[in-house]
């Protein structure tokens, strides 16, 4: 099988002034390996699953999608942030282009999908509009069971359910949550409802190869077992490629670099960009250390696609503040790619025999090319194809490189603290008894002088 490369030579400072000299990159590589021995030692001890996921039994899952191919014909996935984003990343990479307008016969049998996540009233009323209720399936995600804005959708499809007068309306929903508390879990368990399991000591941004991401995947008929496949090789054989991309990020987190761009040269891998900020943002961004000491360490990640953001945040990146360091992922070999056979005018003779593909490949290394010469860093993931195998790769590659960062730099890579208090003032709002000292807080607290709004 073809392996998956990383290439920092433009993070060294063979290339780029204030890159890592060989002094740097073998002292950050000892710190990135003392991440790698923590997050060892977590998982060993059980407290940290999801290197776990590669051993799991997914025929329940199979047998599942199985047993319900062809009966929807939508898939309606509620769920928000770590219950979202994978499954958006996976089936954006993996499903072609404008899916959901493809007939059922041309998609194999398997439902449309459609991912409500936010509490949008227009995105929610057209996504339901879209839908016959006794021709769909909705797989309602939460880790906690508890997601506000979660509950509040499955609330209101359900409503949507009892208005079209569905019959057996339970036998349409599948609830997947944590295996012993929460709404979700009790909900279901009351009413008969088909449940899955999160593992506990999987937490919602590292659960997308869990029932979370795997049980939606397989009724759409994406080949989990291969995801699954590429994360073990990743186990297996990556590790060293994951030490050494820590190794660059560490480095340029120390040295002012306060913003990490992803940049893959696909559309395919926009959705997998915000998986990527997520599980960056909120995995590093932390105000104290693991000893109470205020840092407040992490840098901002953002999203940018090759090559449609040449053409607009190109021109900040190469001459705007150098305070950017810069990951891009290329593909070697793409899907449909065919070399332009005629032009329609001899001014365009140059894209004779140049293919879709080989364009993007010029415009990644153009870019790559301009930001050295800027004294920009950049380092770059490689991949033959993009598959579920290198899907699943490079998804446990970045799970354990941001565990590694966290851990090198003494924080706890895995909570959330700054999601709390907002969520506490959220359900305040809605009037929950438990919560109304945070309602009382807030009405104090959420002051404007009405001469500054204009």
């Amino acid at each position: 099988m073809p392996e998956i490369l990383v290439d920092i030579n433009y993070s060294l400072k063979k290339f780029v002034n204030n890159g890592l000299d060989e002094n740097s990159l073998i002292d950050y590589k000892e710190k990135a390996q003392k991440g790698f021995l923590k997050l060892e030692q977590l998982h060993k001890s059980g407290k940290i699953g999801f290197p776990e996921v590669v051993n799991q039994d997914i025929s329940v899952f199979k047998e599942f999608a199985k047993k319900n191919t062809g009966k929807y014909n939508d898939l309606v996935v509620i769920g928000i942030g770590g219950s979202s984003l994978g499954i958006e990343a996976i089936v954006e990479s993996l499903l072609p282009f404008g899916y959901n307008a493809l007939s059922f016969s041309e998609r194999g049998g398997f439902p449309r999908i459609w991912v409500m996540d936010n509490v949008d009233p227009h995105k929610n009323r057209s996504i339901l509009r879209h839908c016959q209720p006794e021709d769909t399936l909705v797989c309602v995600i939460s880790k906690s069971g508890g997601t506000v804005e979660t509950l509040f959708n499955f609330n209101k499809v359900y409503s949507w359910f009892i208005d079209n007068k569905v019959e057996n309306i339970h036998d349409h929903l599948i609830l997947i949550t944590d295996p012993e508390k929460g709404f979700l879990r009790k909900y279901g368990k009351e009413n008969g409802i088909k449940l899955f399991d999160i593992p506990e000591n999987i937490g919602g941004r590292f659960s997308v190869l869990t029932s979370v991401g795997l049980v939606p995947l397989s009724l759409l008929g994406i080949e989990i077992e291969k995801l699954l496949e590429g994360a073990k090789h990743f186990l297996n054989n990556g590790i060293e490629k994951a030490l050494y991309l820590a190794a660059v990020y560490l480095y340029f987190m120390d040295n002012k670099k306060c913003i990490n761009v992803l940049m893959p040269y696909t559309s395919r891998l926009g959705k997998f960009s915000e998986w990527f900020s997520q599980l960056w943002a909120e995995s590093l961004g932390k105000k104290n250390s693991n000893n109470g000491e205020l840092i407040n360490f992490g840098t901002t990640p953002l999203k940018s696609i090759g090559a449609i953001d040449q053409h607009s945040l190109l021109q900040l990146f190469k001459e705007g503040p150098n305070d950017k360091h810069f990951t891009f992922i290329e593909i070697l070999n793409h899907i449909f790619d065919k070399k332009c056979k005629d032009t329609i005018s001899k001014d365009l003779n140059h894209f004779k025999g140049v293919s879709t593909g080989e364009l993007l490949d010029y415009e990644l290394r153009a870019t790559e090319l301009v930001l050295r010469k800027a004294g920009r860093p950049t380092v770059k993931i490689v991949l033959d194809i993009l598959d579920e195998f290198s899907l699943g790769y490079i998804i446990m590659m970045y799970m354990y490189i941001v565990s590694i960062i966290g851990l090198a730099n003494d924080i706890n890579p895995f909570d959330q603290p700054g999601v709390e208090e907002g969520k506490k003032y959220i359900n305040g709002l809605l009037g929950r008894e438990e919560y109304l000292e945070f309602k009382k807080a807030f009405e104090q607290d959420y002051i404007k002088i009405d001469e500054y709004i204009i």
